[in-house]
């Protein structure tokens, strides 16, 4: 009866960590599948920039099953996303149950997933990524196979949230996926300002 009633108590608990749907919609931009389909990783962290746990993530970013790519993986794919899920984006390297659950292919043009997510406050933060993304700043002597760094978007869920709220663009990923840390200067960016329409998150 004590293990029935312990088992009754985790899953309550456990609906109890999500107990929120909502629903993410990305609408591709002009740039969406320009050379390279777009590469993107969607996670929640808490109000103090914890990482919480991904969404929603491309299978290839999540495989690191690059085309001709490095044994070292692409780290500046996705460099944001791989420093806060603490994924490493080398060939081989182990996987996480977590993110496999949650992995999808890439897709041809925009996302609509729905998720559960507690009741509190939290920041969800979307990385895209296209590969060969060039322009007059970022060109093909001085950025490798990525040319434009990854751009991010972030928005506030409060915990009390209703209805719609809509992410916007808060920065870059590091040029070499070095580090993952956002870079607020997205004045050399042209294409890679496209690769996205609108990222929209509805609260049930």
């Amino acid at each position: 009866m004590k293990k029935a009633f312990a088992v009754m108590g985790i899953l309550l608990l456990s609906a109890g960590l999500f107990a929120r749907e909502v629903t993410v919609s990305i609408g591709a931009g002009k740039n969406w599948k320009e050379k390279m389909a777009s590469q993107c990783a969607v996670w929640l962290e808490d109000t103090n920039g914890n990482y919480v746990r991904t969404l929603y993530v491309t299978q290839r970013a999540s495989k690191r099953n690059w085309i001709v790519g490095p044994k070292t993986g692409r780290p500046e794919s996705l460099p944001v996303w791989y420093h806060a899920a603490n994924y490493e984006s080398t060939k081989g390297a182990p996987g996480n149950a977590d993110v496999d659950a949650v992995t999808a292919a890439t897709p041809k043009g925009g996302v609509v997933f729905t998720a559960e997510i507690g009741d509190g406050a939290y920041v969800i933060k979307a990385e895209f990524n296209t590969s060969f993304d060039y322009n007059d700043f970022y060109t093909k002597k001085n950025s490798g196979v990525n040319g434009q760094p990854s751009v991010v978007y972030e928005a506030k869920i409060p915990a009390d949230a209703s209805g719609e709220i809509e992410l916007t663009l808060s920065g870059t990923g590091s040029e070499d996926g070095s580090d993952g840390k956002i870079y607020t200067d997205v004045s050399h960016l042209t294409t890679a300002k496209t690769i996205v329409d609108k990222i929209i998150i509805k609260n049930k």
